[in-house]
């Protein structure tokens, strides 16, 4: 924070990376003490994360997954930010807008949350939560305990490739990310003393995250799964769709284009996407319709918001408001050559940031 009020660290970053020409793994994360950035097929190499240039201190780790079922939208974090670490649960009722939420934040050296290399499960003794990732990324196995909130569930893969992309910020930091589309084998949340069944083939989305971040990290960002009608031949097939771009407020702002979707074969990106919604009460944060569209055409999405949760932690070393916005969308995406129009679906759209 520092750095960037004094005026070291830039506003924008621009190291003339690639990020729209997917390439094979590297041999290594780390190369010279800075992370070797690019769009990947896969991550084979070895995380060096200790050959970073990056302070020990600007290590982050995390595991975000969410799951679209029918009735609720169920939402589960772990996290070791080396200065803090989360345990969190949310579970949306779509009919009422109610949440059952919570979020277990401990300040290092209290820290409990676990993740190593190379970073295919994350666990918190605490609490005996944990998610389980396969060696070859096909199953997850999930279990949260948190405050009287509970999840168990087992997921697949499905949907394309992973995204697998490593991104490089200022002076040595970088973070390498893994996005993907899963379905459930089978899950159960458990809430108010009541268990309720999660339908097997719910969707969801995943988000896992491992390097060295920025000290200021601001960020827009939807998630959604649905069924999509190809314009020319009316077919309809699955869609996944995960955007993700930098607001103005991050230092530096990184043009990574994190602009994905997913369809039964294959992951697409785009190579520009905008966000555009206006916030109608600056106390409540809340906003009317977002528009998410690219100049090119590529992407035509209207997402309308019925509730809205936010979620401020200011902490001795943190400091975070977090705004995330349920609703439903609907519009047109063209991805290889088609023209895919999206049938309205629940979704969830953020307008986040993030100081440590």
């Amino acid at each position: 924070m520092l750095d960037a009020a004094s005026g070291r660290t830039p506003e924008v970053l621009d190291h003339g990376i690639d990020y729209m020409t997917r390439r094979p793994s590297p041999d290594h994360l780390i190369a010279d003490g800075i992370y070797d950035a690019g769009w990947f097929d896969d991550f084979t190499g070895a995380f060096n994360l200790d050959d970073s240039s990056a302070f020990d201190i600007a290590l982050q780790r995390w595991v975000h997954v969410a799951f679209d079922g029918p009735d609720h939208f169920v939402v589960l974090n772990l996290a070791n930010l080396t200065k803090a670490s989360n345990v969190a649960l949310l579970i949306a009722e779509k009919s009422t807008g109610r949440f059952h939420e919570a979020s277990i934040t401990h300040l290092y050296p209290q820290d409990t949350v676990e993740a190593e290399a190379p970073f295919l499960e994350f666990s918190d003794p605490d609490t005996g939560s944990f998610v389980r990732i396969a060696p070859d990324l096909s199953t997850m196995d999930i279990a949260i305990q948190a405050e009287g909130l509970h999840l168990v569930a087992r997921a697949r893969h499905a949907l394309g490739r992973p995204f697998v992309q490593a991104t490089r910020f200022q002076r040595g930091r970088g973070a390498i990310q893994w996005y993907s589309i899963i379905e459930l084998v089978h899950g159960m949340i458990a809430l108010e003393g009541h268990t309720i069944q999660l339908p097997p083939g719910t969707m969801g989305t995943v988000d896992r995250t491992v390097g060295h971040q920025r000290g200021i990290q601001a960020w827009n960002w939807i998630a959604a799964v649905g069924t999509a009608t190809d314009l020319d031949t009316g077919m309809t097939e699955p869609l996944g769709l995960q955007i993700a771009k930098d607001r103005k407020h991050a230092r530096p702002v990184v043009d990574s284009r994190k602009y994905l979707a997913w369809t039964r074969d294959e992951l697409y990106k785009f190579t520009q996407v905008s966000f555009l919604y206006e916030i109608r009460d600056e106390d409540s944060h809340d906003t009317g319709p977002w528009v998410i569209t690219s100049d090119s055409g590529d992407v035509n999405l209207r997402f309308t918001p019925t509730f809205h949760r936010r979620e401020e932690k200011r902490l001795m070393l943190v400091s975070a408001d977090f705004n995330q916005y349920y609703g439903m969308v609907s519009g047109t995406v063209q991805v290889g050559g088609r023209t895919l129009k999206l049938d309205p679906c629940f979704a969830v759209c953020e307008e986040s940031r993030l100081e440590l």
